[in-house]
Parts: structure tokens; C-alpha cells; sequence
């Protein structure tokens, strides 16, 4: 087993953000853990388990850790371009700062099935921080890309997308938030395709992702109509270390 400092985590919780990988049920937990709290001292630590593992979840649950959300790895195969000439809109990279504000807007208002916004033991308004820090990461960071859906007609950015380039040939997807006047009109299904198809052109083939399984829109759309299979499911665990953070 190993715990990984997760940095954008612990700039917005305020303290030491850990996630757990490996995990060994041969290894005893109690003795792991008192190794990391000593060296780390953490505000937060979490895990994800695969559902089937069960035994696996009951050592970490009789460790204070508590299951906060069920989180689904799947695939999609990048096969053909879509046909998007009809749509208004331009999916275009962010490069500026200054371009930059409108996505990190829906950023932080969007998302309602994260662990971070559904978690009692957490202060309102996080989840949407920690949105946002993620998208500028991504901006930030050579492997990662942030692109926006711009309305031709009105120049409004309605929707963005994240995500990280694993090789030439794979992506990770990581974010992809619509603003809230634009929900349900179907422009999701349009950012998605925009992005295949840029990611084709490019000579990516290969897209994984991760969603919450509470998500069922997102899930219905990536798992339901954009041929994406499904992979594993987890369940991620969670324990707090120092009361309700702020």
C-alpha cells in the first residue's frame, strides 16, 4: 500500500489531502495508518476499493472510514467524427487567463454528485472551490488541455471540458461541466462530440473516465448513447481527521 499527497486537495481543505492505492488486506491497517498520520498529519484521506471487494471495504470501515460515493472507470473506443455542422457553436482551447473566467464560472456551480459536495462533514461551497482548482490545474499543467463551448450568436460560453493526455493515443477525461441556463437543451451530448472530435484529429483513439454513479444523466449519455464500457466500480472511502472542515 502507499498514500499519495493529493495537492490541489490540500490547498482547498486547508491541510493534507491523502489517497490511498495498493491497498493490501494481508498488510495490518491500523499500524499503515498511524505511519501516515505521524508523517503526514492529514486533514482528509481517501481510497477506492473495487464493489466486489467486499472484506477489503470492512477493514476500512472498521477504521472510521465511511463509503461516500460509488464511482464508475469506463472506456470509450474514439471510432468515428460527428457530425456537429448544424450546432452554433465552437469548441475552442483555452489558452488566455483572461479566457479563462467563464469556464472557471460553470466550474464552480455546475457539479452536484461529487463526494465533496454530497458530504455532510464538509462545508458548502468546497466542492465548487475544488472544481475550479481543477479546471486551473488543468490549465496550468503541459499534459492537460481546458476547452470551451462558445454560442456563435452570442459569444457566451455555455459549456467546457478537461482532460489529461495519457499518451498520443489516450486521454484521460477529467471535467466537463454545462453552464445552468444551457442544462437539459442538449448541449452536453454537443460538448461531448466536439471533443471526440478533436481528440480525433489529433490521433487520440482511446478515452477513459470516472463518474459518480448518482450521476445517471451523465451516466445514461456516456454509458447509454456514446458507447463508453463500463470497467470496474468502486467504492470510495473517506475518513476526516479533524472535525468539519471549513
Amino acid at each position: 500500500m502507499k498514500v499519495d499527497l493529493i495537492e490541489v486537495d490540500s490547498e482547498v481543505l486547508g491541510g493534507n489531502v491523502l489517497a490511498i492505492s495498493d491497498f493490501n488486506p494481508a498488510i495490518d491497517f491500523a499500524e499503515f495508518e498511524q505511519g501516515y498520520v505521524k508523517e503526514f498529519n492529514p486533514v482528509y484521506v481517501s481510497c477506492k476499493i473495487p464493489l466486489e471487494r467486499i472484506s477489503e471495504i470492512q477493514i476500512l470501515e472498521a477504521q472510521g472510514f465511511g463509503l461516500i460515493e460509488c464511482q464508475i472507470r469506463a472506456s470509450v473506443k474514439l471510432r468515428k467524427m460527428h457530425d456537429v455542422s448544424r450546432f452554433s457553436y465552437d469548441f475552442e482551447p483555452v489558452t488566455r487567463e483572461e479566457d479563462l473566467t467563464s469556464v472557471l464560472e460553470i466550474a464552480g456551480t455546475t457539479f452536484a454528485h461529487d463526494r465533496f459536495s454530497t458530504d455532510p462533514r464538509l462545508a458548502p461551497g468546497l466542492s465548487g472551490a475544488r472544481y475550479r482548482a481543477y479546471v486551473r490545474h488543468s490549465f496550468q499543467s503541459p499534459d492537460e488541455a481546458v476547452f470551451r463551448l462558445v454560442d456563435r450568436a452570442t459569444s457566451r460560453v455555455v459549456a467546457f471540458k478537461t482532460h489529461r493526455y495519457v499518451s498520443e493515443r489516450e486521454v484521460l477525461f477529467l471535467l466537463g461541466g454545462v453552464h445552468p441556463d444551457y442544462k437539459n437543451l442538449g448541449v452536453g451530448l454537443i460538448n461531448e462530440y466536439c471533443e471526440f472530435n478533436m481528440l480525433m484529429q489529433r490521433g487520440v483513439r482511446l478515452g477513459i473516465t470516472h463518474i459518480s454513479a448518482s450521476n445517471y444523466p451523465i451516466f445514461n449519455l456516456e454509458v447509454g448513447n456514446l458507447g463508453f464500457r463500463v470497467l470496474t466500480t468502486f467504492a470510495v472511502m473517506r475518513k476526516i481527521y479533524r472535525g468539519n472542515r471549513t
